[in-house]
């Protein structure tokens, strides 16, 4: 059983940071999508890109909750 308070564990930080990665990739796409919006096919893409962010903070709301409880 993992312990609850995990926030110095080096799998807890890569999970995180893998997240926030996801999140800035998504973002970065994202904006050069708005600057230059080319047919359709770009609303799909957004969506997409959108979907990836929502995710990864869903990820990091998850193990912030789960694993980074620091009164246990």
């Amino acid at each position: 059983m993992a312990k609850n308070h995990q926030t110095e564990n080096p799998l807890f930080k890569a999970l995180i940071k893998r997240a926030e990665a996801e999140i800035a990739t998504a973002f970065a796409s994202l904006v050069i999508h708005f600057d230059n919006p080319s047919s359709g096919e770009s609303l799909k893409a957004m969506e997409h890109l959108l979907d990836n962010i929502s995710s990864a903070e869903r990820k990091i709301t998850t193990l912030n909750t789960y694993f980074n409880n620091t009164q246990i």
